[in-house]
């Protein structure tokens, strides 16, 4: 054989090295997607593969012996595990998880057992007839076992693939074919030519699995619902959740609530669940049944909201009776002293200080002094607005918590422009509105939305004559569409930034309430926000609304 025949090969098996290596370095980089380090396992035992094959096949190393052997015997053991590799990589891909069950611990063995025991055959004496017969039964119990991992990965892969809308139909095909490329190459191929069958194969795989890498998902992963195992989706949640029979016996548990109540979820099971959660033995736990409760945890008494849903048996009869309840338990006692705490403050707002203000204003009329007069109700009529401002917020949260109705939008906004105009008869507030605009909403919530961009508009508008734009109408896609439109000196950056960016710190927050208000009105609406500058001066409010569900 000339010498530019193993130079070809090496050359065909170094580019294949290349393009599995290219692969495996991009697999690498996306390992954190959820099929990522199972395809880089999978590209780089290729890859691996190709690096014994050239190790083999160079004129200086295929000279030595001994490199040769350890080469050829390296290929064989990465092309005997490849199989392997797939599998992980279906499980994982489908979805069905790469974690160790008795049924996988069982196939690990079966892999790792014949390769042991032909490991100390050889070692012992592998010229006998005895000898070789028994390495060649292990190692073919071993080929077996791979055989049958690759096509039970294939039979995952395929499956998949046509079950899922959302994968290509060639894309299966193409990763199976870059694994197989290699094996199938080395069937084919008998040796006689230049460059031998697996040295084609692995450059197909090459090739393939970097076009499958470039235009397919081949890293993410698409599972099926049923193959998320919902014990993992349980486990994961915050909440306490407690399945019992009819008598009111626990079945089962999550961690969550063993660590709420102080026992190992296996502990409960069996137990009655008036004597596993304290406070739980007087509450309705029918299906459907819903409340706050007081509990003791391992952290002192906590309320907690709970809810109970019926859980049915393995049954296709879908009028069967439940077999079991699952009670789902939210701590919300920080939620609820925080709802407390706000309302305890906005009485004091509303109330307390206003009265006390109103005192400061009625002694401050009696100062004959016009500077320190004006100076003390100024800044108390600006507190007495804070107040109101807190009740307008009120307002907002208790409304969203009410059935929308449907609303004309024209007609609220008719009358929040009327009202301004009696107000600020200074202000030039016109209307621009389709004769009717009705959607889903909920009333006292739009009217307070506009009555906070109109009356920002006008007094932070220094100019003689306020001009103020309110305009309503519908958009090709069918939301509604408010714009409040000013010619004043413009909301500040910082100002919109704190609205935009969330909630307030000691160093970033708004001078008022006017604007969170706005804020609060349109989440509360479901809508968007937005702030734009005007021309040549002035802002832009532009509140995008949707229609909410709404049964007359």
């Amino acid at each position: 054989m000339s010498l530019a025949a193993p130079i070809v090969a090496v050359a065909l098996d170094a580019t294949a090295v290349a393009l599995l290596g290219w692969t495996t370095w991009i697999a690498f980089r996306a390992r954190e997607r959820p099929s990522g380090r199972s395809f880089t396992a999978l590209s780089g035992m290729l890859m691996t593969w190709g690096l014994c094959e050239v190790a083999s096949e160079l004129p200086e190393l295929s000279a030595l012996e001994s490199i040769s052997s350890l080469a050829s015997i390296g290929a064989f053991i990465v092309a005997l595990f490849i199989p392997a590799a797939l599998a992980v990589y279906a499980l994982s891909y489908t979805g069905r998880g790469t974690g160790f069950t008795w049924l996988r611990v069982l196939v690990a063995v079966g892999i790792v057992l014949p390769l042991g025991l032909a490991a100390a055959v050889f070692i012992g004496d592998p010229t006998t007839t005895t000898a070789e017969r028994t390495l060649a039964s292990l190692l073919g119990t071993e080929l077996v076992l791979m055989f049958g991992l690759f096509v039970y990965a294939t039979y995952l892969l395929v499956g998949h693939g046509r079950s899922n809308d959302r994968l290509s139909g060639t894309q299966m095909p193409v990763v199976l074919s870059g694994v197989a490329a290699p094996y199938l190459g080395g069937l084919v191929g008998n040796g006689a030519g230049a460059v031998d069958g697996v040295t084609i194969g692995l450059l197909a795989s090459g090739g393939l699995l970097a076009v499958a890498l470039r235009r397919y998902p081949v890293s993410t992963g698409f599972p099926k619902a049923e193959h998320v195992a919902r014990t993992r989706v349980v486990e994961a949640l915050q909440e306490a959740v407690v399945v019992i029979d009819w008598d009111a016996h626990v079945l089962d548990a999550n961690e969550r609530t063993g660590d709420l109540f102080g026992s190992a979820p296996t502990d409960l099971v069996g137990e009655p669940i008036g004597s596993v959660v304290d406070g739980l033995e007087s509450v309705d736990l029918d299906p459907g049944a819903t409340g706050t409760v007081t509990l003791r945890t391992t952290v002192g008494r906590r309320e907690f909201e709970y809810s109970v849903s019926a859980v049915d048996g393995a049954s296709d009869d879908d009028g069967a009776t439940p077999t079991a309840r699952a009670v789902l338990l939210r701590d919300v006692t920080d939620r609820q002293t925080r709802e407390q705490r706000l309302t305890v403050l906005n009485r004091v707002l509303r109330h307390n200080v206003r009265n006390e203000l109103d005192v400061v204003l009625a002694h401050a009329d009696r100062i004959e002094d016009d500077g320190p007069r004006t100076a003390i109700t100024d800044r108390a009529t600006a507190l007495v607005d804070i107040g109101e401002k807190a009740r307008s917020a009120e307002a907002i949260m208790t409304a969203s918590t009410e059935s929308p109705e449907r609303v004309d939008v024209t007609e609220i906004a008719a009358t929040v422009v009327e009202e301004h105009r009696r107000e600020h008869p200074e202000a030039d507030v016109s209307l621009s509105c389709p004769s009717e605009l009705t959607m889903s909403s909920h009333p006292v919530i739009l009217r307070q939305l506009l009555v906070e961009l109109v009356e920002n508009a006008i007094v932070h508008n220094h100019a003689a004559s306020p001009s103020v734009e309110v305009g309503a109408a519908t958009t090709p896609d069918g939301t509604a569409e408010l714009v409040v439109a000013d010619d004043g000196p413009g909301i500040p950056d910082r100002e919109a930034d704190v609205i935009s960016n969330g909630p307030e710190t000691q160093l970033e927050h708004g001078r008022g309430m006017g604007l969170w208000l706005v804020n609060w009105a349109t989440a509360q609406l479901g809508g968007e926000l937005t702030f734009d500058r005007d021309e040549p001066e002035g802002t832009v409010v532009t509140v995008r609304l949707h229609d909410v569900e709404y049964e007359p």
